[in-house]
């Protein structure tokens, strides 16, 4: 039953990754504690949100803009070999506040004019990124306040995201699986999971063309508000 149950939220989650752009991850994963083993949670996940984001990927593959996601990749592995590194000494507990917090700064700053781009800002991004998602699961709300600020239009906007994400999580899963993470007891399990994925990335994708683009930027900018809020309060929890 709980495996049902699963398959149904990874649908769910899905579909709203699609339409939005983020909040399935948190969404997904925030129903999985006590229906699968604690340490099996992030692999298990981030299989599953291998599968959502590079669907979502798929069914929109023109709209990736390859120059912020070459930098990013490279970033991203280096970020995974620092974090396997200390995977299992640092203290995360209080990492989602730090997350949390940055979010909601880069979200609601003003944009100022005329300041540089920084060089090499995704390579730095996909390395945090992909560092802190070995700790906290679900960093999908980093990535995006910063594409927000490169005025993508929204497919653009959410198929980058969701290649960038793609890559963070094949990483992610790679590290775990070479730190000895046994995946073969799940895989009946993940593999409903991903067709569900697969089948939510179309529906939402379908539903995001109906969405107005005005409308879409401020339902996705509160989304992600509410994400970060809800990463510092739970820690309180």
């Amino acid at each position: 039953m709980s495996e049902l149950f699963l398959i149904f939220m990874t649908f769910l989650a899905s579909t709203t990754a699609a339409v939005v752009g983020l909040g399935g991850g948190i969404l997904l994963i925030s129903v999985m504690p006590g229906l699968i083993p604690t340490f099996a949670i992030i692999p298990v996940h981030g299989m599953v949100q291998i599968f959502s984001n590079l669907t979502r990927t798929l069914f929109g593959l023109r709209h990736v803009v390859w120059s912020f996601f070459a930098p990013f990749l490279v970033g991203a592995v280096l970020g995974a070999s620092l974090g396997s590194m200390v995977l299992v000494d640092i203290r995360s507990e209080h990492l989602p506040v730090v997350l949390g917090s940055f979010i909601l700064v880069i979200t609601w700053a003003p944009a100022l004019g005329n300041v540089p781009r920084i060089p090499g800002r995704f390579g730095i991004l996909g390395a945090l990124q992909t560092f802190l998602s070995l700790f906290v699961g679900v960093v999908g709300p980093l990535s995006m306040p910063f594409l927000m600020r490169e005025d993508l239009p929204r497919d653009r906007l959410v198929i980058t995201h969701a290649v960038q994400m793609t890559a963070v999580h094949v990483i992610k899963v790679t590290t775990f699986f070479l730190l000895g993470f046994a995946f073969a007891p799940y895989l009946y399990l993940m593999a409903g999971m991903i067709l569900s994925a697969t089948l939510g990335s179309y529906v939402g994708t379908r539903w995001r063309a109906r969405v107005p683009e005005a409308l879409f930027r401020k339902i996705l900018k509160w989304v992600i508000t509410l994400l970060a809020l809800r990463l510092i309060l739970r820690v309180g929890l």
